[in-house]
Parts: C-alpha cells; structure tokens; sequence
C-alpha cells in the first residue's frame, strides 16, 4: 500500500479551503439551532452540575469542510448537546488531508475538555495511512460513539448482479469494478471484509463521494457500489440501480425491504456486520471525569426521540456507546483496521 503525502494535501488544502469557527446555530448548512431536549430544563444537567464541566465554550473541531456528512452529523448532535448542558458548542470546520489537518489542530489543544472533534472508524490510524502525519492512536482520548452507519450495496442494471449470490459469482475473475468512495475510508475496509468473508476479489475503482460512485453505478460505467443508505435511495427508487443488501446487522428503517448480508442465507456471511461509526475524542491526557460526563450528555442525546427523528431525516443511524465501551471498542477497531491496512495490495 501506499501512503499518501499529507503535505501535498495540506498545501491543496489551504489554497481551496478555509477554516473557521461558526456555533451549531450558524447558517452554513441550512441548519438553525435545535429546540431544547426533552428532559433538559434550561440549565445545568445533571452532569453539569457534578462536575462543573463544562463550564464554558466547547470547541468542536470538524476535520472536513462544511455541508458534508461528518459536519451535518456533528452540528445535529451538539445543537442537542448545548441544549443538554447549558453551554456553547462551536464548530470548527478544518478540512484537508483526509482529515488529518484537523485531527492534528486537536492533539495540539489543551486536554482539557474543552477543544473535541468528530472521529470515524479509520482516524486512528493516520498515520499508517498517510506521509507526515505525527499523531498516533495513543493522541486521543475516546469520548462515545453516537451513529453506526451502514453501507448499501446497490449495482448497475447492465452487470446481472440481482442478488447476493451473483455478487458473489461476479467477484470470482477479479474484474468486476466495485466503486470506493473514498480511498482509505470505510468503502475501502468494508470490500476488503466482504472478499475476505467470501473468498471473492473485485477491482477498486476510486470515486470522489458516494453520490459519483452511484451515480456511475447508475450509468452502467461501474458495476458495483456501497454508498450509504441516504445516498443511494433517490437512485434504488428510480429503478436505476438494483439494491443487493445493506452490511448492517439489521436492516435499515430507510430501507425496509432491503436484507441484510447475513439475510442472504451464504454461510461465510452468517452474522456479517460492516458500519462506519462516528462519534467523538478529545486529547489524550483529558481528564476521565470531563470525558464521562459529555459521553453520559451524548447517549441523552441519542435517547432523545426529536433527535431520532431529525437523524434518520439527515440519514445518520444513530447507535450510542458510552465512554467504557467505547474505550474498549476504539482499540478493538484501530487494531482490526490496522491488520487490513497492513495486508492490503492496492496504491
């Protein structure tokens, strides 16, 4: 594998891309603050209350531009979270370099509570992934994770592919085109696992985002795709592509009818699960205490049914998991994530 220059990227970065701080009530993507929780009453939470924190402005760095899934997602969770504790949260949008430029602005913060950022399943290991990257899985401190988004496996109408089993037989000569969008993201890890599970191999095409990927799915250009599950219903709805399965282990209320991959009745993908979960860090060396009492304000949030709905509306499954959990499951993850990258053959 080869890793990419995170200095070219920067420097790509700083001439298309600015960065700047705007409260979760701020216009950028038609969003205005949240009404108040339920269960809030105007003040301090219960978690603010027994630890003072927070008692000020929270800083919440987004580590790729405004409008995007990972900005939509983090201003719908903190509108909540501001609602829920009593105090400001201000995102900050520092795209560039995959996400790196961001992620590197937070280890430099005070580990404090204060300065946290939106966290995806590979983040941890940038610097496997990527030239001049100088932090590690180590330079975080997990908070909570708040959304497990699964994939959807749509393909073009001209490939034949109708079902799981022809994915499977399609995925036999290596030729097969299975669009990625986004080289070194999920799209990547999730067709990596399912070719493990099923001893298959398809050949990676690289899109800029999961609308160009379905899009050429669409067309017929590319066989197939695993957009997201919001991405792809405008398309599955116009008959314009065939949905084969989402890679959760339920189905998606989005779409109902679709199976699940462990649905298909294939053996090798009995209890498959593939999503990409989002959540948040801070600092490695914040304080245990601050780090719980925003993770127990987060599974409020994610409890709350006004946030569930606005949720799905913005297409974010929402799936809580508190600090202890997560803890544990950040390092489960870097590590799987690490074994793959490690083992994987493409530039």
């Amino acid at each position: 594998m080869k890793k990419r220059s995170i200095a070219l990227m920067a420097a790509a970065a700083m001439l298309m891309t600015g960065c700047g701080a705007l409260s979760v009530g701020g216009d950028t993507v038609g969003e205005s603050a949240a009404p108040a929780a339920e269960g809030a009453e105007g003040g301090e939470s219960a978690a603010a209350s027994s630890t003072g924190y927070p008692s000020k402005t929270v800083e919440v760095i987004v580590p790729f531009a405004a409008g995007g899934g990972a900005d939509i997602a983090t201003r719908l969770v903190c509108s909540y979270l501001e609602q829920d504790l009593g105090q400001t949260f201000v995102i900050n949008n520092v795209s560039g370099g995959g996400g790196t430029i961001g992620l590197t602005n937070l280890v430099d913060a005070d580990p404090d509570g204060y300065t946290i950022a939106y966290f995806s399943s590979t983040d941890s290991n940038g610097d496997i992934l990527f030239d001049g990257v100088t932090y590690n899985k180590d330079s975080f401190a997990p908070v909570a994770q708040f959304s497990a988004d699964p994939h959807i496996i749509v393909a073009s109408n001209k490939s034949g592919i109708t079902d799981v089993q022809s994915l499977i037989d399609a995925g036999q000569d290596g030729n097969t085109l299975w669009g990625i969008g986004g080289a070194w993201t999920h799209w990547d890890f999730l067709k990596m696992e399912f070719e493990e599970a099923t001893g298959t191999n398809y050949k990676r095409l690289v899109f800029d985002g999961g609308v160009t990927a379905i899009n050429n799915v669409a067309s017929g250009d590319c066989a197939v795709a695993t957009p997201f599950v919001s991405e792809a219903l405008a398309q599955i709805e116009s008959g314009n592509v065939k949905a084969i399965a989402v890679t959760s282990a339920e189905r998606n209320s989005m779409a109902p009818d679709v199976p699940t991959l462990a649905e298909s009745g294939i053996p090798e993908l009995e209890g498959f699960e593939s999503v990409m979960w989002r959540g948040f860090v801070a600092p490695a060396g914040t304080p245990e205490a601050e780090l719980r009492a925003l993770s127990d304000a987060i599974g409020r949030v994610c409890e709350n049914e006004e946030f569930i709905q606005r949720a799905e509306e913005a297409g974010v499954t929402v799936e809580f998991m508190g600090y202890d959990d997560f803890k544990q499951y950040y390092e489960e993850n870097h590590e799987s994530v690490k074994s793959m990258i490690e083992n994987a053959d493409f530039e």
